[in-house]
C-alpha cells in the first residue's frame, strides 16, 4: 500500500473513532447494563458530573460472591439545571425510600453517591425529583 493509502486508511479510522466516541452517550443514555456503564467509563468525552435522585424500592435484591446483600436500584435523577436522565446502581443495604442522593456518574457508570438533605439539592433537580 503507498502512502496516500496508508494516510486515507488512517483517516477514516480516526474519523469511525470520532463519530462512535461522540454518538455512544446518546445511545448509551439511560441504559442500566454493565456494557453501557463501561463505555461510559471508557469514553473520554463523557465528563464527570454530579447529578441528584430520590430513592425508590430497588429492583433486585441478591447475594454477592462472599454472602453480601446486593440491591439493586434504578433511579431518576436531575443535574442543577434540571436535566433529567435514568441510572442504574447498587448499594449494600437497602436505602431508605424517598430520600435525597448525591450521586457521581460519568455518564451511565456511577462513581460514588451519598444521601443528603433536601436543602442541599438544587432547585430545579427538586422540582424534577418531586
Amino acid at each position: 500500500m503507498n502512502k496516500k493509502g496508508v494516510i486515507g486508511l488512517l483517516l477514516v479510522i480516526v474519523m469511525i473513532s470520532v463519530g462512535t466516541l461522540l454518538i455512544a452517550p446518546t445511545i448509551t443514555k439511560n441504559q442500566g447494563s454493565e456494557l453501557a456503564m463501561a463505555v461510559d467509563n471508557l469514553n473520554p468525552l463523557v465528563k464527570v458530573q454530579t447529578v441528584y435522585g430520590r430513592t425508590n424500592s430497588a429492583v433486585s435484591h441478591t447475594t454477592g460472591q462472599m454472602g453480601e446483600d446486593v440491591y439493586t436500584y434504578r433511579v431518576l435523577t436531575s443535574d442543577a439545571q434540571g436535566n433529567q436522565r435514568w441510572l442504574t446502581f447498587t448499594a449494600d443495604h437497602r436505602l431508605k425510600q424517598r430520600h435525597y442522593l448525591k450521586i457521581e456518574t460519568k455518564g451511565q457508570n456511577v462513581n460514588a453517591w451519598e444521601a443528603v438533605s433536601t436543602t442541599s439539592v438544587p432547585r430545579n433537580a427538586q422540582e424534577v425529583l418531586a
